[in-house]
């Protein structure tokens, strides 16, 4: 058995939905029960990188995605993309009983969780925000015995305060609240795993707010847009028309990661679309593996 893990930065705005919201947000993104925290369910990982290859499969044979799809139904797994491709995703149903010893799907697609949060700066745009939790998290889930210490509310750590984008005299703006920074080299570790996926200067983006205030901004600042619908014969809004649709924003990033129950050779493309509003240039995402040392 054998596990990658891999790094999600949204390029545009995600949204995964949990259907519809009783809050003020109409269409809310998912979340996890016990923190709040916006994430990406592997079964929405796994459709959207299944349809993906199934309509790479369709290019290379000539056919309709719908016909790749109805085989791979009905167990017809004669082609070697088609066995490749109900291994990696599995068949169900007809297909499961046709397909002999194919069955469920040999690579296991877990959960994304949140661990970068862009938060708007008075200087340098944005930072890229995390917490000791979510940190601590990650170094578990990529199997790293390090750990990061708690951080005071109203404080930020940061690798190098002389070479941040964001820091006023060792200060930080975030939205409206005022943080006071300090230097700290418990980030290095995590810093250099990040590096060559964030590049240079994002990297001197990146703060550790404590686990409340990192809390406060996913729940608080994710993105939400006010729709309307245009009555076709007047051309002016529709009456009860209106509704409000909550995205993660463009610059977040997730780790999640990919177990192999036998040797198959599959990795997810670069970049991809996820979740809903492919049409209005939503939920396009960036993917890399990450090496990790152990």
């Amino acid at each position: 058995m054998q596990k990658e893990i891999y790094l999600l930065k949204t390029i545009t705005p995600l949204h995964i939905g949990a259907g519809q919201g009783l809050g003020h947000v109409d269409l809310p993104v998912v979340r996890e029960v016990h923190t709040n925290f916006p994430y990406i369910p592997g079964t929405s990982l796994k459709g959207a990188l299944r349809n993906w290859e199934i309509n790479q499969v369709a290019m290379t044979i000539g056919e309709k995605p719908s016909q790749v799809e109805e085989k791979l139904t009905k167990g017809e797994l004669k082609d070697e993309s088609m066995l490749r491709l109900a291994k990696i995703f599995g068949v169900a149903g007809e297909g499961a009983e046709e397909g002999g010893e194919v069955g469920a799907g040999k690579v296991l697609f877990s959960d994304g969780f949140i661990l970068l949060f862009p938060v708007k700066s008075a200087k340098g745009i944005f930072s890229l925000t995390t917490c000791p939790y979510a940190i601590n998290r990650f170094f578990e889930f990529v199997g790293l015995d390090q750990r990061i210490k708690e951080v005071q509310e109203g404080k930020v750590k940061v690798l190098d305060t002389k070479d941040h984008k964001n820091l006023i005299n060792g200060k930080l703006l975030l939205e409206e609240f005022i943080f006071e920074a300090e230097d700290s080299q418990e980030l290095k570790g995590f810093v250099e795993l990040l590096k060559g996926f964030l590049g240079e200067e994002n990297i001197k983006r990146l703060v550790c707010v404590s686990d409340t205030d990192f809390t406060d901004f996913v729940s608080n600042y994710t993105e939400v847009q006010t729709h309307i619908k245009i009555d076709l014969d007047t051309g002016t809004v529709k009456e009860k028309a209106l509704w409000t649709e909550e995205y993660v924003p463009a610059e977040s990033v997730f780790v999640f990661g990919l177990t192999f129950l036998e040797d198959i050779e599959y990795s997810p493309p670069s970049t991809f679309h996820l979740g809903g509003d492919i049409t209005t240039g939503k939920g396009f995402v960036k993917v890399q593996r990450l090496e990790v040392q152990r």
